[in-house]
C-alpha cells in the first residue's frame, strides 16, 4: 500500500482523460500545485525522459536477479530482429505499450540459450496440448 505523502512534500499524480486521449499530471509541493495536459507524445517523451534518467543512476550498480519477479507480458505488438554490431549479436526490438520502442541485445551464447528454451517450451506445450489442452 503506498504512504500517503506529507501535506509539504512533493507529490505528482496523474489523471487520464475520460476518451483517454489525454491525461493531465499535477504536481503539488506545500500549497503549490501545478497542472500539465499532456498528450500521448508528452507522456511518451516523458516516460522516455525518466527512462534516461534512471538508466544513469543505476549505470554503476548490478542488474537484479530476475527469478521470481512477477513481471506483465507484452502479448500484442510489432517486433523484429536487428543485427547487433556491437556484441555481433541480435536485438529484439519491439513496441512496449508502457514504454513504447524498446530493445533487447541477444549476444550469440544468450541466442543459443533462448533457442534451447524456445524448443523445450515448444516442446511442452505441444506435450500438454496433446495431453489435456492448451498449456496457457
Amino acid at each position: 500500500m503506498a504512504r500517503k505523502p506529507k501535506p509539504s512534500e512533493p507529490h505528482v499524480h496523474i489523471e487520464p482523460s475520460e476518451d483517454k486521449t489525454r491525461a493531465t499530471l499535477t504536481l503539488t509541493s506545500g500549497d503549490e500545485n501545478i497542472a500539465l495536459e499532456m498528450s500521448l507524445a508528452d507522456i511518451t517523451s516523458l516516460i522516455n525522459a525518466l527512462g534516461t534518467i534512471r538508466t544513469g543512476m543505476v549505470v554503476n550498480t548490478p542488474a537484479p536477479s530476475i527469478e521470481g519477479v512477477n513481471v506483465v507480458p507484452v502479448r500484442r505488438t510489432n517486433w523484429a530482429l536487428q543485427l547487433d554490431r556491437d556484441t555481433q549479436g541480435s536485438v529484439l526490438a519491439f513496441q512496449h505499450p508502457a514504454y513504447g520502442p524498446v530493445g533487447l541485445v541477444i549476444t550469440p551464447a544468450d541466442a543459443t540459450r533462448l533457442t534451447q528454451g524456445l524448443e523445450l517450451h515448444r516442446k511442452l506445450n505441444e506435450h500438454t496440448w496433446n495431453m489435456s489442452g492448451p498449456a496457457n
